[in-house]
């Protein structure tokens, strides 16, 4: 899916959260992230499968293998790639974009944002996922770092 397509998704699933919050209150914000890691789990436990585990692999995987938008998603600097840390300073995300445009950068980090934590663990139990800001909270950069646990 490109996007454009991509927008369209979100677009209506914000719709449709926005009116669920309405109705029901901010729980429903939370019950929706809740639900979204669960199947994002299952998607990277089996993403892992035959794979090296190096710490890169779970930042490929979460921001690619388990969205449906493009390569153009992100832009980012890989700022260290060994066997036992990957560190990337992402610049820009679509996906901050879009949900701080549309003033619900606190859906958009529930529902993608909050999940990259669940997504390394399920992806390699040995990996601790550490991150002080993301774009879609104001920060000027994301600041993913994974690290091999000792």
């Amino acid at each position: 899916m490109n996007w454009d397509e991509e927008q369209k998704y979100l677009t209506e699933q914000l719709e449709i959260l926005r009116k669920l919050r309405e109705r029901f209150g901010k729980e429903v914000i939370e019950i929706a992230s809740n639900a979204r890691l669960v199947v994002h789990k299952k998607w990277m436990k089996q993403l892992a499968k035959h794979k090296s585990g190096r710490p890169s692999e779970i930042f490929k995987h979460s921001a690619y293998s388990v969205t449906t938008a493009d390569a153009s998603l992100l832009e980012y600097e890989i700022l260290e790639d060994s066997h036992d840390k990957f560190a990337v300073k992402i610049t820009k995300c679509k996906y901050a974009d879009f949900y701080i445009e549309n003033d619900a950068s606190e859906i958009g980090y529930a529902l993608h944002c909050a999940l990259d934590f669940g997504e390394a663990e399920a992806f390699l139990s040995k990996v601790l996922l550490k991150r002080t800001k993301t774009i879609m909270q104001g920060d000027s950069c994301c600041d993913h770092c994974y690290l091999r646990k000792k």
